[in-house]
């Protein structure tokens, strides 16, 4: 692992004030500042994940914490460094696992796998009552109540559920709720003329009319940052911050340049897989719904391209590519489900199965067939989203989260006589959002460098155009 981080000489300065660590049960103080004995940390958040969390390798050969403490699990660490420009950072977590344990001479060296604390206590928690309300109060009632989470960075919904978990998890609810989750601000209803989905019953292959449908788009991230907690569409984190980006640029070979944002390494990930996304049903679906109170039978068929353009991108394509928008005319992915009527109901009183009893209602309170079409539009939306993915190390920025948006610049890999018309590669610079971050920190030699895994739905750089259509 040294050779790792030695091997990295673009590693900006840091100091590592203190890293604390607390008996179990008692956190009115430190038991000892372990700063000497840790030589590295790796601390990780990502918006797949519902906790962040970090590696810390403890160097021992004096305090033997594993025997006087002892170290036993849930204990309390917390870390405080100033990072080149001088800005404080601090970061708490619980330990979970000892790993990696060596013993000889009276030293011994292990590896602390931490996590924060909301991470740890999620585990053993079971949410066993109703839930009903938008879908952004429910996460701020979970949170609230049983991981005594008071702040959340959230997004308003426009989408109503009424659900009895049955016992899982915290954080198991609020990511079931993600893919189906609609935003406000896409939020419209329309006629089902003009819907986006399509619904067929059993017997025929002839999209319904006999019920309201929506446009919009769903599918959002939860995850936690050293910020916070946060839950919002995906459609708002490619949207916001446009003034605030962080700019990064690559140009292989210029050794000299020791700007705090320049790619230091790029390593190109997947680019449109088209055979996982089918799998996946990302450019279209086929979803099968049995009421178990009405015993009807419905399909849903879900086309990307009817969605494409309600969707905010991060790229500069405008429109759907022909290749992706062919696909969308053939569901390549079948996904049945059992609903209660009830559940799906979001009006007062007990649901009703009767077309007349719908009357002049608000498509919000009907009952709700649009909430079913987000099902399959929301796994699309996060499928897409992975449709260009890239890594990038850079000296440590510690400010960065996971969910920000970053600009990078990437050397145009073409003729240098071609390159004086289009010095960035026109297609893979621009706009991502950043998936997965990683500091990677030296304790012992006091330096610092972030890794970051970036992905985007679209190629190209805002505003101008690309080739690609």
């Amino acid at each position: 692992m040294a050779e790792d981080f030695n091997s990295k000489p673009y590693a900006s300065s840091f100091t590592p004030v203190s890293i604390a660590i607390y008996k179990a049960g008692d956190d009115s103080q430190p038991y000892a500042n372990i700063v000497t004995l840790v030589t590295h940390v790796q601390y990780h958040e990502s918006v797949l994940w519902p906790a962040y969390g970090a590696t810390m390798v403890v160097f021992d050969n004096a305090e033997n914490l594993m025997a006087n403490m002892p170290i036993q699990g849930f204990e309390r660490v917390e870390m405080k460094v100033i990072d080149a420009k001088e800005e404080e950072f601090n970061f708490k977590f619980r330990v979970w696992k000892v790993a990696n344990r060596i013993s000889a001479e009276r030293r011994q060296i292990y590896t602390l796998c931490l996590i924060s604390e909301e991470g740890l206590v999620n585990e053993g928690i079971r949410v066993n009552r109703v839930l009903s309300g938008n879908t952004d109060s429910v996460v701020k009632t979970i949170l609230n109540d049983y991981l005594k989470v008071s702040e959340l960075d959230s997004e308003p919904s426009a989408t109503t559920v009424r659900m009895i978990p049955a016992k899982k998890t915290p954080f198991t609810v609020i990511r079931s709720l993600c893919h189906k989750t609609v935003s406000s601000d896409t939020y419209k209803s329309k006629s089902s003329s003009e819907s986006s989905g399509s619904a067929t019953s059993a017997s025929s292959d002839v999209r319904s009319t006999d019920a309201q449908k929506s446009s919009g788009t769903a599918g959002y991230f939860f995850f936690q940052t050293n910020k916070g907690y946060v839950f919002k569409s995906i459609d708002k984190l490619c949207k916001q911050g446009e003034e605030q980006l962080k700019k990064f640029s690559y140009t292989p070979g210029k050794t000299t340049d020791e700007s705090l944002n320049k790619i230091q390494e790029v390593i190109f990930g997947a680019e449109i897989d088209i055979m996982q996304k089918m799998r996946e049903g990302s450019y279209s679906s086929i979803v099968c719904f049995f009421n178990i109170n009405t015993g009807k039978y419905e399909e849903y068929v879900y086309s990307l391209k009817d969605t494409w353009n309600d969707m905010e991108h991060l790229g500069s394509q405008t429109k759907l590519p022909v290749g992706q928008s062919t696909l969308s005319e053939y569901p390549t992915r079948v996904m049945s489900t059992i609903v209660n009527h009830e559940n799906w109901y979001n009006g007062n009183g007990v649901a009703s199965n009767e077309d007349k009893d719908l009357g002049e209602q608000d498509a919000t309170n009907m009952f709700p067939d649009w909430q079913k079409q987000y099902l399959s539009q929301g796994l699309a939306r996060l499928g897409i989203m992975f449709n260009q993915e890239l890594t990038i190390s850079i000296t440590g920025h510690l400010e960065l989260c996971a969910g920000d948006k970053v600009e990078i610049r990437i050397n145009n890999q073409v003729p240098d006589v071609d390159r004086e018309d289009e010095v960035w590669d026109p297609e893979h610079s621009g706009t991502y959002l950043i998936k997965k971050l990683n500091h990677q920190f030296d304790i012992a030699n006091q330096n610092v460098y972030t890794v970051l895994e970036l992905i985007r739905d679209s190629y190209g750089i805002k505003d101008k155009d690309t080739k690609i259509n």
